[in-house]
């Protein structure tokens, strides 16, 4: 699962586009892409993020193409998504 692309609900209910780090029980740490390379290479300033597992979507890249419009026009809708 480490370096899966997901979409995350954010903080507010903002979708995101992110990679898997690491599974943890009823969570997953998630990151951005820079950040995924830079762990791997041994930097680990930055650490991952943990969501609940609730909050990770498998990517869907047709819906992830069109996100960002289908979330300011309103219609965005979490249920066309399929949890991890």
């Amino acid at each position: 699962m480490r370096g899966d692309i997901v979409i995350v609900r954010a903080f507010g209910g903002e979708p995101l586009v992110r990679r898997i780090w690491e599974e943890v029980g009823r969570g997953i740490y998630i990151t951005t892409d820079t950040i995924f390379e830079n762990l791997l290479a041994g930097d680990n300033k930055i650490q991952p993020v943990g969501f609940p597992r609730e909050d990770i979507f498998k990517f869907d890249a047709d819906l992830a193409a069109v996100m960002n419009d289908l979330v300011e026009s309103g219609r965005w809708d979490w249920t066309k998504l399929v949890p991890v």
